[in-house]
């Protein structure tokens, strides 16, 4: 059997959700010798089946790397109005060159929510400066949003001037979702038009720069991050963490490690190897994972601590690692996020899904730097226990982690 006569079963069964189709795709692709991915990528050069395109494109969205064959498949489906919004899953990794006529496709359709939108909106995302020289004939609101990232220096002060003369809120958001050094230098001349820290502390981090020292509020470059088997990458996901962990204040069970990342491996330098915790249970006690990495183990911070039974329960789908991979838009998204689509990153700066400050460091009070945010979502061993998204910041002076969740 293969993947289209395996995906039209699945779909024709009426008592199985998308999840459970999703899961069981994933599971049986995933067991292939090379992780499923020459299947994945015959069935979509083959079917004319939208249903089991979008499925077999999520699948393969989920693997990292394997860019000729992405754009092979992208450049075959392109061809078929039907066909083509299952592209959009795999924008982050196609070529500047066919994104550009896809572009080209787009404008000279006449349809702004036509089969090729998909693509466009992920193009805001990923690559906003392919579409800025377009921005006059993009209508929708989210895609001229995502846009901002990377926009002109000249827009600076413009936004600035709005700020002042009418005190618009909308201008200084857009401001800070540039990205720019530009951006954030001009936000960081605001703080005394704030009356609440919070409020500028968010603008700023956003922008790039952290409101109480000299550095970038995240670490470069950025990075795309897939979920692989333990072995694949030196980045680790779930399994066994000697020691103490965090407990829910509720239930008392423990969390479970969700990622640990190889500051060796890294592409940016770090003292030590961040490790990111989060809870097993569904209680929702806390949005926040606190701890400092001691030389004798974990000190958690804001609640208890204690060791995890063996029916603990697990975040992570088994024993796995996070692929590292550069990420097309070394900026920052702009457009805020939703959670659920299994876009991870390490480095570059959080995709919120609502703006916050950055935590502060228990130890020495100031603002920490945001290092990797997972998402929730399907890997190919299944989904992850969570809903919404996880954001890691680190102090690296103090060897401090600590996990925000938003959903």
């Amino acid at each position: 059997m293969n993947l289209e006569l395996f995906s039209q079963k699945l779909i024709g069964d009426d008592s199985l959700s998308v999840t459970k189709i999703i899961d069981r795709l994933a599971a049986w692709l995933s067991q292939q010798e090379d992780r499923g991915a020459g299947e994945a990528v015959a069935c979509l050069l083959a079917t004319r089946d939208d249903r089991v395109a979008e499925f077999a494109a999520q699948y393969l969205a989920l693997l990292p790397r394997l860019h000729a064959e992405k754009n092979r498949v992208a450049q075959r489906l392109r061809g078929d109005e039907s066909l083509v919004p299952a592209a959009s899953r795999l924008v982050p990794w196609l070529s500047e060159q066919l994104l550009g006529e896809m572009i080209d496709d787009y404008l000279g359709s006449g349809e702004p929510y036509g089969p090729l939108f998909d693509i466009i909106y992920e193009v805001g995302l990923y690559q906003p400066a392919l579409l800025r020289p377009h921005l006059s004939r993009i209508e929708d609101a989210d895609v001229r949003f995502a846009m901002m990232s990377g926009s002109p220096d000249d827009y600076v002060p413009g936004f600035v001037d709005r700020w002042r003369r009418a005190q618009k809120a909308g201008a200084l958001n857009l401001l800070a979702r540039m990205r720019t050094e530009a951006a954030a230098q001009a936000l960081l001349g605001l703080r005394a038009d704030f009356s609440e820290p919070a409020e500028w502390e968010t603008l700023v981090e956003m922008a790039g720069r952290l409101p109480d020292a000299d550095e970038r509020s995240g670490y470069a470059p950025a990075s795309m991050g897939s979920v692989v088997d333990r072995g694949e990458s030196p980045h680790v996901m779930g399994g066994s963490y000697p020691g103490e962990l965090p407990l829910c204040p509720v239930c008392e069970k423990a969390a479970e490690r969700v990622l640990t990342l190889s500051a060796a491996e890294l592409p940016f330098p770090l003292s030590a190897d961040p490790s990111f915790f989060w809870y097993t249970c569904a209680c929702h006690a806390l949005d926040f994972v606190t701890v400092k990495l001691a030389p004798t183990g974990l000190e958690v911070y804001y609640g208890p601590q204690g060791t995890a039974p063996e029916d603990n329960g697990h975040v992570v789908p088994g024993e796995r690692a996070l692929a590292l991979e550069p990420h097309p838009n070394q900026l920052g998204i702009s457009l805020d996020g939703t959670g659920g689509n299994s876009r991870h990153q390490v480095g570059g700066l959080p995709r919120w899904i609502t703006p916050a400050p950055h935590p502060r460091c228990p130890e020495c009070g100031l603002a920490m730097r945001f290092v990797a945010s997972v998402d929730s979502g399907p890997t190919p061993f299944g989904h992850l226990a969570f809903e919404g998204t996880l954001y890691g910041f680190w102090c690296d002076a103090c060897h401090v982690s600590s996990v925000q969740h938003q959903a």
